[in-house]
């Protein structure tokens, strides 16, 4: 049996329960048949990735069936979270043979903007008030605007053509359309629930690789004609899971960013064991990735839901005291390997933190030498090249650094504030709004566990594609304020809308209704 036929074999199997539990956390809050399109778009996609012979009929598929998800989804901005990432995001050159040989860079994300969220786009343009620009809204244009300009200085009108596109679909596309599409509490509730969808059969699969020391998708990147300069990652002996997301890190960086959805994740109903289970399938994922920096994001976001939800924490700390006196007791062999997988703490690869400490102090130089617009060609600086791996390259490990290098400290500037001012504008609309059908301190945790996590990985993979659409979400939230609706109607409010076959939806009749959707207690 082929390869590629043998690994959509496995893909499938181990992708069955994850679904599974997927559809019991789902329904509740867009109903059966909308999920059962979610769950076939996945699918159909994983099929279409197995067997294309080469990226372009990856894309044709994908091309098709966005014109399916247009006619059929109720919001298709959704099937955009739930497809971005079923195949390997490599990036694959796109151009017209005898002119430009390579216009653009292709992968899975950037592909679905085009077909899914551009003509969202167009519709949402044609409305007057969706044009007027607020206050993040002009910081990240101002930061796309800048880098823009900045990459005039490449010269080259081929690099120059392919860049700026891809500026465009990266961050402006799925902040406009994001900040813009999601108009009620139902709807940022979905955009969570869809992270946690994508995912979870990832993580599954995740736990496979490591179990099996098999990168199981690394087939459809040889199908696909991509050279990848590492393909096997480990640590301590450990293959580093990384799915889809080809690098070990991201894999990591989209595990917790579904955790953190599915902890502030709002329904209707409680979902009971359902929840958890869930919860343990991305965590698995989460260790399977074996990326410190992602697991450290997701503490620094659990531990800022504990505080803000003090009451509840003390609940749960008292009933872990059992598990953790059991653990010690017992101590499995397993406890003191995953101690020494952990920062600062563990003996496993040490070389890790001493080469980005030593990239700070190299990069610090760098900017010195250009400090207000970076360099595009830093990597060739004498203190960079000291930096070169085993595998030739200059790695990054920091997002910061990265923006600071290559668009100096004007670019970090603007960065910086853009998400300076989501968090802060986040974190007063939190104090000052007791409302349960958002969770907007579980937003906020889970925004500072990216912002954290990017500090320790450079803007590689997926990683991007994620804190952007995250970003137009907050802005989103931002702009209905306190006064947020269930849903988007003049006349509702906080009801349950009927959505897919069936029987309506429940309504939320009372405040003790709504605190039902709290995972960590109602703040007093």
């Amino acid at each position: 049996m082929p390869e590629y036929l043998r690994a959509l074999i496995y893909v499938l199997i181990i992708s069955a329960p994850a679904l599974y539990i997927a559809g019991k956390v789902a329904v509740p809050l867009i109903g059966e048949t909308e999920f059962r399109l979610w769950r076939n778009c996945w699918v159909v996609a994983t099929f279409a990735t197995f067997l294309s012979r080469s990226f372009f009929e990856f894309a044709a598929a994908l091309a098709i069936m966005s014109i399916y998800i247009h006619r059929n989804a109720r919001q298709p901005f959704l099937l955009y979270i739930i497809l971005m990432f079923v195949a390997p995001c490599v990036p694959v050159g796109v151009g017209i043979p005898g002119v430009f040989n390579r216009i653009i860079d292709l992968d899975p994300p950037r592909l679905l903007e085009i077909t899914i969220l551009l003509p969202i786009a167009l519709k949402l343009w044609r409305e007057h008030e969706n044009r007027e620009l607020h206050g993040p809204d002009v910081v990240v244009t101002l930061f796309f605007v800048y880098i823009c300009l900045l990459a005039l200085r490449l010269g080259d009108i081929n690099s120059i053509l392919r860049v700026v596109p891809g500026y465009f679909l990266d961050i402006l596309l799925p902040y406009f359309v994001f900040s813009r599409s999601l108009r009620s509490a139902l709807a940022v509730n979905q955009v969570l629930l869809a992270f946690v969808v994508s995912v979870l059969p990832l993580a599954a699969i995740g736990f496979f690789e490591i179990w099996r020391n098999w990168r199981i998708y690394y087939v459809v990147v040889l199908q696909w004609d991509v050279v990848l300069i590492t393909v096997y990652l480990f640590r301590d002996g450990l293959l580093r899971a990384a799915t889809t997301s080809v690098e070990s890190i991201a894999f990591g960086f989209l595990c917790m960013t579904a955790g953190g959805c599915l902890l502030a994740l709002r329904t209707p109903k409680p979902l009971g064991i359902w929840r958890y289970a869930a919860l343990g399938v991305l965590m698995i994922g989460l260790l399977s990735s074996v990326s410190r920096g992602p697991w450290l994001g997701f503490a620094l976001c659990a531990v800022v839901l504990m505080m803000t939800n003090l009451r509840a924490s003390m609940k749960l700390l008292v009933g872990t005291v059992p598990g953790i006196a059991a653990l010690i007791f017992v101590h499995p062999p397993f406890i003191d390997r995953f101690t020494n997988l952990l920062p600062f703490v563990g003996s496993a690869d040490k070389g890790s933190e001493t080469y980005r400490s030593r990239l700070f102090e190299n990069s610090m130089i760098v900017i010195e030498r250009y400090p207000l617009f970076g360099s595009d060609t830093f990597v060739s600086e004498p203190e960079m090249q000291t930096m070169i791996q085993g595998q030739g390259i200059v790695d990054v490990v920091n997002t910061y650094l990265q923006i600071s290098l290559h668009y100096g400290l004007i670019g970090l500037l603007l960065f910086v504030t853009f998400f300076g001012v989501l968090s802060v504008r986040l974190g007063i609309l939190f104090w000052k709004n007791k409302s349960d059908i958002v969770s907007y301190d579980g937003i906020l945790a889970l925004l500072a566990s990216m912002l954290f996590t990017i500090a320790t990985s450079s803007s590689v993979s997926v990683i991007p594609y994620i804190y952007w659409p995250f970003s137009g979400l907050c802005a989103a939230l931002l702009a209905r304020g306190a006064g947020i609706e269930w849903e988007f109607s003049g006349n509702a409010r906080a009801r349950m809308k009927s959505s897919g076959a069936g029987p309506a939806q429940p309504s939320i009749p009372s405040p003790g209704a709504v605190r039902k959707m709290r995972v960590l207690g109602a703040r007093r």
